[in-house]
């Protein structure tokens, strides 16, 4: 039971309203009802490669990843990239909030546990030894702790980076790839890839280009947030 917001820190109220519908259980819920509202689930028509709110089939952004890549990424996420998001995964991975990987559990479970049942191999995006030591844990498992026991930890690895949180648009996209794989048969496999953010989309195109290099049949991705 939670007595006040986990992010804001305000006391909950005892009366309902529409939200409380969507985000049932007051008395159990981490998020107050302000929180609540900020959040902005996706949904009607999107992009069918990168799942962001979009009145073309094809967005911008994954047009130009058509061109740079030889394989398209299909993405899924649960809610939008909004200020409220962004304050609320600064909290967690920056202030290093690590009972914010509760708010989103269940809804991300309901939404994704069959189709993370179905892939042979789900990696979550790892992050450097140095960030791990820093921040004390890897924000990507924790957010999608219930499926802990499908996630192949280990697999994919990355080296020692510069945190894309302090790099503008351009430096993302011009990042070098960073990610490498341990001797693990993947071949003719198919790959569900877990991150908690997809803004430009350049960390989940280049883990899945290392993996389509390995031999990978068919490499998706889902995330938190868009």
């Amino acid at each position: 039971m939670f007595n006040n917001c986990l992010v804001c820190d305000n006391s909950f109220h005892d009366d309902c309203c529409f939200s409380d519908l969507i985000w049932p259980n007051l008395n159990v819920n981490p998020l107050c009802r302000d929180c609540r509202n900020k959040i902005e689930l996706l949904s009607g028509k999107k992009c069918e490669d990168c799942g962001r709110i979009s009145v073309a089939q094809v967005c911008q952004d994954c047009l130009y990843w058509r061109t740079k890549f030889d394989f398209n990424l299909s993405n899924c996420s649960l809610i939008c990239y909004n200020d409220w998001m962004k304050e609320f995964m600064h909290q967690y991975k920056f202030v290093g909030d690590y009972r914010l990987r509760l708010v989103f559990l269940e809804k991300l479970a309901d939404k994704f546990k069959n189709q993370i049942a179905k892939s042979d191999f789900v990696i979550p995006i790892p992050v450097s030894e140095k960030t791990l030591k820093t921040r004390g844990f890897n924000q990507v498992t924790g957010l999608f702790d219930f499926a802990k026991n499908k996630m192949a930890i280990g697999i994919l690895q990355v080296k020692p980076k510069e945190q894309l949180s302090k790099l503008n648009r351009h430096q993302r996209l011009e990042k070098e790839n960073l990610f490498y794989l341990n001797e693990v048969p993947i071949k003719d496999k198919s790959i569900l890839l877990l991150d908690d953010v997809y803004t430009t989309g350049m960390t989940l195109h280049q883990a899945a280009m290392v993996l389509y290099k390995a031999g990978a049949k068919k490499v998706t991705s889902i995330t938190l947030a868009r």
